[in-house]
């Protein structure tokens, strides 16, 4: 009898420990699916490009603008100018629109990562360029460095091309905020060119 309640015992201490092990296991799983989701309130874009407008220059070309890239944990990294990477305060405001990139989890959270912090290292002694040199060349270059779906010949045009076609906007709101600024000024040159009709 005493055998077989120690026996009945030391099932149930392993029933208790798995039990245990499994919820733990969840638990993890939960803190990990938190951590890779997107919050725009608070900045946070696991795995993603994000773009911003530029004043002036996004009014005349709404498609143009300022890119970064984010970390595993959605940490926002850009090249803001000459030697400088903005990291946590995206150099021209809060992103308008992302791009969700490593969904199937193809580049492990830490190669993610290492290529990210590569390019800041490498841009952060570079100087900025608008039109050879710029943001979209630094994200690019970190998706060459974690070989972004086996590739190592991403360019600024690629980033460029990727979130334009593939590009969400974080809300309706920002989509209007973008094209609201380009359609008052060429609505405004139109009405002079025809008004001295």
């Amino acid at each position: 009898m005493g055998v077989q309640s120690t026996k009945q015992a030391h099932i149930h201490h392993l029933q208790m420990q798995e039990e245990k092990y499994v919820q733990e296991g969840e638990k993890e799983n939960m803190e990990i699916e938190q951590m890779d989701q997107i919050s725009v309130e608070n900045q946070k874009f696991p795995f993603c490009i994000v773009w911003t407008s530029i004043p002036v220059l996004t009014w005349i070309i709404p498609c143009i603008g300022h890119t970064g890239i984010c970390t595993s944990e959605g940490t926002i990294h850009d090249f803001g100018g000459p030697y400088y990477i903005a990291i946590d305060n995206f150099t021209f405001g809060k992103p308008l629109k992302y791009l969700k990139l490593n969904e199937d989890f193809q580049v492990p959270r830490q190669s993610w990562d290492d290529a990210v912090l590569k390019a800041d290292d490498e841009y952060s002694q570079q100087m900025h360029n608008l039109f050879t040199n710029n943001c979209h060349s630094h994200v690019a270059k970190a998706l060459n460095n974690m070989k972004y779906e086996g590739k190592k010949n991403y360019s600024m045009f690629h980033i460029w091309l990727m979130l334009l076609l593939s590009g969400q906007y974080v809300s309706i709101g920002k989509f209007v905020n973008t094209f609201l600024p380009s359609a008052i000024f060429y609505g405004i040159i139109l009405l002079v060119v025809f008004s001295n009709q």
